[in-house]
């Protein structure tokens, strides 16, 4: 169950990433810059967040295993309309298409969470959930030097192709839901809840132009392409390690789970300015601390959200991604429209204060929830 998890996240959101990482080379291909990059990804992670309460309704309804094949299903076809685009409007197309898959993937891995796992491991299960993102991310900077560079970026994208049939044949199949009762609905989330969720959507802002913008970055600052991959391959290896310790470190502990991921936010944000100014060494000190520490929160976070909301654990989950996806649309599209105009420095101390704002409100969402409780 775990490897299907994985795989299904993975293939889910490997087109965005590949393409984050390919960015120099398709923009050389298909004559568009940081601007036209940035909208794209904010295109997929839009359609992401208006889809994923839809997503969890259909996981409710049509069960697990048909959710994920459905969703590995439209990340296959997206893939493929990126791989074989002739211009930067199919691109978009085929991004768009990939998110109707990763909205449906998010809902449909909870629901596997929730049948298959012990609440006492729930933490390290949450957290090898969301390791599915750096291993995309990692096999995307891999994808450059590996290939890319050789055969050329379409050719990456075998690689996502691959994933996806790899995630529709390992999916298990278990059992149809036994009710058409519907689970409790949030009509009007908790005060603590928007907040952390408000703090989710800065987070977002903050780290998503990572996944998009790094190498391009790195590039721009002198780095060749091989290593400006290896430097996003490296990071990603260590925000899986980071997000799978961060969660067995939760099972074992009552620590208050939003103040924890401020703590690691604050840390990761010193990482921004590094890229921003800092000489070739300092930036992938910087690069590393970011993928480390100001990205690794997501777990911790979904499994603070999990455990206040047992009562409601869809809806709130939902809100809490849509949160997510809205940072995540937002910040690669802020990012590319400042670095076109002002530079990646500037881009990367946009990101610098998202963090600091997102983990201030982590940890007046954690006081808020404490006042309620009390």
């Amino acid at each position: 169950m775990t490897l299907a998890s994985i795989t299904t996240m993975v293939a889910a959101i490997a087109p965005i990433h590949l393409f984050g990482a390919l960015a120099p080379e398709i923009q050389d291909e298909l004559n568009f810059g940081d601007t036209a990059q940035g909208m794209a990804v904010a295109a997929f992670f839009a359609l992401s967040a208006v889809l994923t309460s839809w997503g969890g309704s259909y996981t409710d309804r049509a069960g697990p295993t048909r959710a994920l094949r459905t969703a590995v299903i439209a990340s296959f076809l997206g893939a493929f309309a990126v791989m074989s685009a002739p211009s930067y409007g199919i691109i978009v197309v085929g991004l768009l298409i990939a998110a109707i898959g990763n909205a449906i993937s998010q809902p449909g891995n909870s629901s596997f969470i929730n049948l298959g796992v012990p609440t006492h491991r729930r933490g390290l299960a949450m957290g090898i959930k969301q390791s599915a993102i750096p291993v995309s991310t990692g096999f995307a900077g891999l994808a450059l030097p590996a290939i890319a560079i050789t055969a050329g970026w379409r050719w990456a994208y075998v690689y996502a192709l691959v994933v996806a049939v790899a995630g529709f044949i390992l999916v298990p199949r278990l059992p149809p839901p036994q009710t058409t009762h519907t689970a409790p609905r949030i009509h009007r989330p908790s005060s603590p809840l928007l907040i952390i969720t408000l703090g989710a959507t800065a987070s977002g802002i903050a780290v998503a132009p990572i996944g998009a913008f790094l190498v391009r970055s790195l590039e721009n600052s002198g780095f060749d392409p091989a290593r400006a991959g290896i430097v996003q391959l490296c990071g990603s290896v260590l925000l899986i390690s980071t997000r799978v310790g961060w969660g067995r470190l939760m099972d074992g502990s009552d620590i208050d789970r939003f103040r924890f991921a401020a703590g690691i936010l604050l840390l990761g944000s010193t990482g921004y300015p590094l890229l921003a100014f800092g000489s070739k060494p300092l930036m992938v000190v910087g690069a590393l601390i970011v993928y480390g520490a100001a990205w690794s929160w997501a777990g911790v976070v979904h499994l603070g959200v999990v455990e206040h909301h047992s009562e409601a654990t869809g809806g709130a989950t939902g809100v809490l991604q849509a949160g997510m996806f809205i940072g995540a649309m937002i910040g690669p599209a802020l990012f590319g429209i400042i670095a076109d105009s002002q530079g990646f420095a500037t881009g990367w101390m946009i990101s610098f204060t998202a963090a600091i704002a997102a983990a201030t409100l982590f940890l007046r969402g954690a006081a808020t929830l404490s006042r309620h409780l009390n």
